[in-house]
């Protein structure tokens, strides 16, 4: 069992997450620090193992002056200088797509075989017990997954005292577009998930307002 001065240290992590809206841009986060931070990310549990993500580190400014008409929601990274991550999620990982036998011949280590025990079972999963039933469903299950790789990347910069701010507000089908014309993503390949900005604050950690444990969390039995 953990000490409580474990337990404490946990909670305090979580209370050192902020959203952050205002980074300071005469501080950077270290290229030792955000490689742990998305070490964090790469590590992060998937469903089946089959890790249906990518992370884009934009640094390139000119890509960034194009992303911040079209991204308001990462407005607060790209003014304060922050690191700026693009989470993508692949399309089409089915039992048999390539991305499914790349994992498990080049990652697994083990021979592709879509008829295989593995390879069926995923199948199965996906069909019949959360029933995806078209191409739009299992994106849909896909881009669930990203959130749990956004999540570990929050986690690890708190831990890390770096400053953090998941983004929404962006219009996907033009930051895609924008990607695309670049030349960075394939679109029939890669859809865009969700961003996260990460740096140094320059206003003050607000204390958070949350609902009471009681209301949030029901033990049953």
């Amino acid at each position: 069992m953990a000490t409580e001065t474990e337990r404490q240290s946990v909670i305090a992590t979580a209370h050192r997450r902020y959203a952050t809206r205002a980074f300071d841009p005469d501080r950077r986060v270290s290229p030792e620090d955000l490689r742990a931070i998305l070490e964090a990310g790469r590590l992060a549990p998937s469903s089946f193992g089959y890790e249906p993500w990518k992370f884009l580190v934009v640094r390139d400014e000119e890509l960034r002056a194009e992303l911040a008409p079209l991204a308001v929601g990462a407005g607060a990274v790209l003014r304060g200088g922050a690191e700026l991550v693009i989470i993508l999620f692949k399309r089409g990982v089915v039992h048999d797509s390539p991305h499914a036998a790349h994992i498990v011949t080049d990652v697994l280590g083990v021979d592709f075989d879509p008829d295989a025990d593995l390879s069926q079972m995923f199948k199965g999963f996906q069909e019949q017990l959360l029933g995806l039933s078209s191409p739009e469903d299992v994106d849909h299950w896909a881009q669930r997954q990203t959130y749990i790789a956004l999540a570990n990347m929050l986690s690890a910069a708190a831990a890390l005292d770096i400053d953090s701010v998941p983004v929404e507000g962006f219009a996907v089908s033009a930051v895609t577009d924008l990607l695309a014309a670049r030349g960075l993503i394939d679109p029939a390949e890669w859809g865009v998930s969700v961003m996260a900005g990460f740096g140094y604050r320059a206003e003050e950690i607000r204390p958070k307002r949350r609902r009471d444990y009681d209301e949030v969390v029901q033990v049953i039995g």
